[in-house]
């Protein structure tokens, strides 16, 4: 029986051969980007209802309206509407962990000044607070220039309008690929989460992470999905190039990610992890605890 996506781009591509309707076994929604990696089992191999989705908009509006069966969502987020009785939900897995780099878009250039205006995204959300936590241990002073998007710091590089810019996984490797492609190729010179590591000492910080509906039927459907996901990023781990045939099914605009070659290039940096909440407790409660947020016992996932 035929998977399917609920995204416009592939629906137009399907919508000239009738196919037979298939029995929806969970909805779930997640953001583009390097958490749609993980969803790849899910869509070559379940029949859930699976929605794509930029920006954090729709995922918050539907933590709390309560309705999807899964969400995929920043973990701080799904925290807090959990524990201020917003959403109806359960933690269940970490999924992808922090990917900041900052990159250097002139690195022949020897002269560097104090501070050195930086191009960043994120202001008020995790890229900021990340940038506070290990500021003193960065290489030298920065002064902020925030913009929108991780896409407009990209557009700012390229268009030499700054020479340092905060950058995700896997734009960072896009971004780069291009510079090179345009004969003036850009470095990383920072790598945000070790310096997380040397601040905190946890060895990364998590990003997006799955929430359950907590009035889910609690039988082996939940705990299925995360073992698909995880087996599927650990055969990752052990051949990139292996994801190529599906970032190219599902394409990677419906996905929200580069060309399959920029993935395999950026996979060891995009650090994509699946682990079930509870065996990362310490992980979870040292990074919220940067957002003066808490976690009960409650709210982790219970099959």
């Amino acid at each position: 029986m035929k998977k399917f996506l609920i995204l416009a781009a592939l629906l137009a591509l399907s919508a000239c051969t009738p196919k037979p309707q298939p029995e929806v076994k969970l909805s779930v929604m997640a953001p583009k980007g390097a958490p749609a990696v993980t969803l790849i089992p899910l869509l070559n191999d379940t029949e859930d209802r699976i929605t794509l989705v930029d920006g954090t908009e729709l995922l918050t509006a539907e933590l709390i309206k309560g309705e999807m069966d899964l969400i995929i969502a920043p973990i701080n987020l799904g925290v807090k509407l959990i524990e201020e009785g917003n959403a109806n939900y359960e933690l269940a897995a970490v999924l992808t962990w922090g990917n900041l780099y900052i990159v250097d878009a002139r690195p022949a250039v020897s002269a560097i000044f104090d501070p050195e205006p930086l191009a960043m995204f994120g202001v008020g959300s995790v890229p900021e607070m990340i940038l506070n936590t290990v500021n003193e241990k960065l290489p030298f002073r920065f002064e902020r220039v925030p913009f929108a998007s991780v896409a407009d710091v990209r557009g700012q590089l390229l268009a030499d309008a700054y020479r340092f810019g905060l950058l995700a996984e896997p734009v960072a490797s896009a971004t780069i690929a291009a510079s090179t492609a345009a004969g003036k190729p850009f470095i990383v010179i920072t790598d945000l989460q070790e310096l997380w590591k040397e601040v905190t000492g946890f060895d990364n910080y998590p990003q997006a992470a799955l929430f359950v509906r907590k009035d889910l039927d609690k039988d082996a459907t939940v705990s299925d999905r995360i073992t698909l996901m995880a087996d599927y990023v650990t055969s990752i781990d052990a051949n990139p190039s292996l994801i190529t045939a599906d970032i190219t099914t599902w394409t990677p605009a419906a996905l929200g990610l580069p060309a399959a070659a920029v993935v395999i290039s950026a996979w060891d940096k995009l650090n994509v992890e699946v682990r079930h909440a509870s065996e990362v407790k310490a992980e979870i409660e040292a990074f919220l605890t940067r957002f003066n947020l808490s976690i009960s016992d409650s709210t982790y996932f219970q099959p």
